[in-house]
């Protein structure tokens, strides 16, 4: 078997492991007949998370995280307060969560695996980790594919806004490079700027059943293409689009944002552009193949969920619960709600929350019983759970963990992200440099849309930063690298990818046209172009599919 891929997750805190069924199946399919394929939830991550997890803080703001609209920011500040006192109170040391550590990690479970060689592909924060192995621990790797880069040495937090910059500069240039698209809008950036202007001071109103057009909606055209499928080949419209919202029309973007012009072509549609060059016999076998194509789709869909439905059954079944479980959950819920009583449903979640972190325990349900349910209704609670096996226990514990940590998920993933962040980031960065550099911007409207980041720099006072001596310099390492950018990303840098490609001394760099975030998921030719290189890092990639890629601009009528 050929050396395998590790996947590296992005963050910090994504987590891998949860969501492996959506990881595996649409980025490496094409790996897996030839090469095993591993991940895991790095530190302060997923399923590794619990360590740097305030179960106490968590549990005693339920309400408010199960009520969005209460957590304010004075809130959230006050939230990631308590819970760093917490963490601190545990003992925990937060300074082994950081990326160095991650990279040896890396390395560690590849040798206790049993891979004397591997290949890296890594996605945002993954790339800062996989160039971290570049750099600290390079020993048995063969290959590195970077994805959506983000180096140690970009002022990321600072530069927050850089990417959206990017992406919408990246539209203007590439309707400015087609002869029909810049014949047809001229000035484009012109109009764009006239639109953003107009639709802060007086937006498009509500009507047509549609919400109305404002700032937001503008800055929503560029970035929900980062997101994969939820604007899929929107760039083509943006022209039009914008030209419309200069006249207040919004024709154009009514039909995008309804989705009608996503739907797939039909079988005839799709082989019109070969059929000159096509035999009749051909043309019968293209028909054929796209059908297939098409049924085979719908079928990897389908088979997906009996997956995930087999998994969840054969998981209830090896636990060797029974169903006294979901009858004492109900009895408990029921007994609860009918109290009425606002401040005792809260008190029952807040106990029931702290039990999340804790071993199964009878006698714990028996006081959460007893502390939280009328004294009429205890006797026949009780009587289920004297029935429940230790299984029938350890089951119930795990739904509410499943529960709460659902309720949880936000901030937990919130947590996992300033622990290593505010520790060995955010010191690079600054507050006063991130306002220095929002000044600069070519597109002032951005600046309403980077509020939460300004909010980060408040929040990382209040955990300790861990500087390590030449953490942000750039990485230097001949290990054959395919750095990979999405011309639509509006999280990382396509200008911190190529500069990421320049300090390596044997990358090649190459940008996408209508991919997003994590290029390698928007298309078959990015996923083609990596499975080459990892095959064969040294050789010459064919590369010609990305032109196949560039927009088919919607041009006005005549």
């Amino acid at each position: 078997m050929p050396d395998p891929v590790i996947y590296l997750h992005g963050g910090p805190g994504g987590g891998a492991v949860n969501a492996l069924a959506g990881i595996v199946h649409p980025l490496f399919d094409g790996y897996r007949s030839r090469r095993d394929v591993v991940t895991f939830d790095q530190r302060a991550a997923g399923i590794s998370s619990d360590m740097v997890t305030c179960f106490n803080t968590l549990g005693g703001d339920i309400f408010e995280l199960l009520v969005p609209s209460r957590f304010t920011d004075e809130k959230q500040t006050e939230f990631f307060k308590t819970c760093s006192e917490e963490l601190t109170a545990k003992g925990n040391d937060l300074s082994a969560y950081n990326t160095y550590q991650n990279a040896l990690d890396v390395q560690a479970l590849m040798l206790a695996l049993g891979y004397a060689e591997y290949n890296i592909y890594g996605v945002s924060y993954g790339t800062t980790l996989g160039l971290e192995v570049m750099r600290s621990a390079p020993e048995g790797v063969r290959s590195v594919v970077l994805d959506s880069v983000s180096p140690p040495q970009a002022k990321v937090y600072v530069e927050n806004a850089k990417p959206e910059e990017e992406s919408i500069q990246a539209v203007l240039d590439q309707c400015a490079a087609d002869a029909g698209c810049a014949k047809a809008y001229p000035d484009l950036e012109a109009v764009l700027m006239r639109v953003a202007e107009q639709l802060q001071k007086a937006p498009i109103p509500a009507a047509r059943g549609k919400p109305e057009v404002n700032i937001m909606t503008l800055i929503n055209l560029f970035a929900q293409r980062n997101r994969y499928g939820a604007l899929p080949n929107a760039t083509r419209f943006i022209p039009q689009i914008l030209t419309e919202w200069d006249k207040g029309d919004t024709t154009t973007w009514d039909l995008v944002s309804s989705g009608a012009t996503n739907a797939h072509p039909s079988t005839a549609k799709r082989l019109q552009p070969y059929a000159g060059r096509l035999t009749p016999d051909q043309n019968t076998l293209a028909g054929l193949l796209f059908e297939m194509a098409t049924a085979e789709a719908t079928q990897d869909q389908s088979q997906y969920a009996a997956v995930q439905a087999l998994t969840e059954s054969l998981k209830t079944k090896a636990t060797g619960a029974t169903d006294l479980v979901g009858r004492f959950g109900d009895m408990l819920q029921a007994s609860v709600v009918g109290t009425r009583s606002k401040d005792d449903m809260l008190a029952f979640l807040r106990d029931v929350a702290a039990l999340v972190p804790e071993k199964p325990s009878k006698e714990a349900l028996r006081t959460l019983v007893a502390a939280h349910t009328p004294p009429a209704d205890q006797p026949a609670i009780m009587q289920v759970l004297d029935l429940m096996s230790d299984a029938d226990v350890a089951a119930f514990y795990a739904d509410v963990s499943g529960q709460a940590r659902a309720s949880f998920s936000d901030m937990v993933g919130a947590i996992d992200l300033f622990v290593v962040a505010c520790q060995e980031s955010v010191p690079f960065n600054s507050r006063e440099g991130f306002e220095a550099f929002s000044a600069t911007l070519k597109f002032q409207f951005l600046n309403l849309d980077v509020k939460e980041q300004a909010q980060m720099f408040d929040i990382c006072k209040l955990f300790t930063p861990v500087p390590r001596d030449g953490h942000h310099d750039p990485v230097k390492s001949d290990i054959p690298a395919l750095v990979l950018y999405g011309l639509n990303d509006t999280q990382t840098s396509s200008a911190d990818a190529k500069d990421t490609a320049a300090n390596l001394g044997n990358a090649r760099v190459l940008g996408f046209p209508e991919a997003g975030h994590g290029a390698l998921i928007f298309s078959q030719c990015a996923k083609d172009i990596g499975l080459a290189f990892i095959e064969q890092p040294t050789v010459e990639l064919a590369t010609g599919c990305i032109e196949t890629l560039k927009p088919q601009w919607v041009l006005p009528p005549g």
